[in-house]
């Protein structure tokens, strides 16, 4: 049980008042802010960056634990504000949003013990904190919460929320698809010319939507850098990327553009592309929206919230980009003829090429890029679809062109910080 601590008035306004202990906090702060960071070894400065990440979680979590005491204190009220998020809001001068968020948080904490430990301790993030509150509204998330902070612990934030969402899947699929259906009501878009003559585009697109937008856009894209990268080679043959006459940015706004032309340019009557949609889906989870789809319920497991949380851990129906999809929303688009297949080691698909080919291409390469997702360099998760193959073992070190000897990298790790591997001779 923790001491309860005395507060202090502050000599400098008679109304205010505060816990000495804070102000040693404050000080500690403050002599660390008086170090030189600069000339320290990058190894070091990573190491207390990393260290600076996991005080701001104990803050948070302190932080926390006062606002849940002030709220049931009553104070707040006492003092005319119509809410403790308004009261934190207009004493501590922060935006009422992100004062509601620190109040729903430091709420949500009360019923999750497990993640407000982890949070106390600087062995989540704040961020993760957040999403766990999310998440605790579903039914049987007590005892799921080891299970999903334990991920938090241990898995990039991409991942951990992954999982979450998988997790929130598997114990509620009604909800699920009615978050499905909101998603998809939610989209628009908007293109306003703006008081300078500029066109100013925003808009929402539900998570297939966008699948397909961004894969066309991206096509485009990669044929103007590299056409962009051609032109700067013919000028200068050591021109870097970052020397092109167009920013990433700036070709994507001309991808978007040249995509208008080419739709405007079709003839009439000519027969639309086939939108193509990669989603990545285990066999369970297609039965399981199958079913959805064709009315069949199907006799459900009797199983624990805890297990269902082991059980999301292998479940997988997502985007090509990572986004959870439910399992009726991938089977639709399935039936539509909008999925791509690939099986590993079929007949259908080569995935060797053994020392016939160096380039990895076609079918092996597309199988490739969907088994790693990502760059396989470590924190790097720039889609695959955007990344090169690189051989494990060198070509010229006897390296062979398949699926075991590859592995997807961005240009510029591929280029600047590629591994270095033993030949097979």
């Amino acid at each position: 049980m923790k001491p309860t601590v005395a507060a202090h008035p502050e000599p400098s306004t008679a109304d205010s008042f505060h816990v000495v202990e804070l102000d040693d906090v404050a000080d500690a702060l403050q002599l660390a802010a008086k170090l030189e960071y600069g000339g320290l070894p990058g190894a070091v400065l990573a190491d207390s960056a990393v260290r600076v990440a996991q005080l701001k979680a104990q803050l948070a979590a302190l932080e926390a634990e006062i606002v849940a005491a002030y709220d049931a204190s009553g104070d707040w009220e006492v003092s005319g504000y119509r809410s403790v998020g308004a009261a934190l809001s207009h004493r501590a001068r922060v935006r009422r949003a992100e004062a509601n968020q620190t109040v729903h948080l430091a709420r949500s904490l009360n019923t999750m013990p497990v993640v407000s430990e982890a949070l106390s301790c600087g062995e989540i993030s704040l961020c993760h904190a957040r999403r766990l509150a999310k998440a605790s509204s579903r039914e049987g998330f007590s005892d799921a919460e080891a299970l999903l902070c334990d991920h938090a612990r241990t898995l990039s934030y991409p991942a951990f929320d992954k999982a979450v969402s998988y997790w929130e899947h598997l114990v509620d699929n009604d909800a699920a698809e009615q978050d499905a259906a909101f998603k998809e009501q939610r989209r628009e878009f908007h293109a306003s010319l703006t008081f300078d003559g500029m066109g100013r585009l925003d808009g929402w697109l539900d998570p297939l939507g966008f699948e397909e937008f961004r894969s066309a856009l991206d096509r485009i894209e990669a044929e103007l850098f590299n056409n962009d990268l051609k032109d700067a080679q013919s000028e200068h043959i050591d021109k870097h990327t970052t020397e092109l006459w167009r920013t990433p940015a700036q070709r994507r706004a001309d991808a978007l553009v040249e995509m208008a032309r080419r739709a405007t340019s079709m003839p009439e009557g000519a027969k639309a592309p086939e939108p193509l949609v990669i989603i990545h889906m285990d066999k369970p989870s297609f039965g399981e929206g199958l079913n959805e789809t064709l009315g069949l319920v199907p006799t459900r497991n009797e199983s624990t919230e805890a297990e269902r949380g082991v059980m999301a851990e292998g479940r997988l129906c997502e985007t090509d980009l990572g986004a959870v999809v439910t399992p009726t929303q991938a089977v639709e688009q399935a039936l539509r003829g909008h999925i791509r297949r690939l099986v590993y080691e079929s007949p259908g698909v080569i995935l060797d090429y053994g020392r016939s080919t160096r380039l990895f291409t076609g079918a092996l390469r597309q199988a490739i890029q969907a088994r790693d997702r990502t760059c396989g360099h470590s924190g790097c998760e720039l889609p695959a679809r955007l990344c090169e193959i690189d051989h494990i073992v060198e070509w010229q070190h006897g390296g062979a062109t398949n699926h075991a000897n590859a592995a997807t990298r961005c240009s510029y790790h591929h280029r600047h910080h590629k591994p270095r591997y033993r030949s097979l001779n």
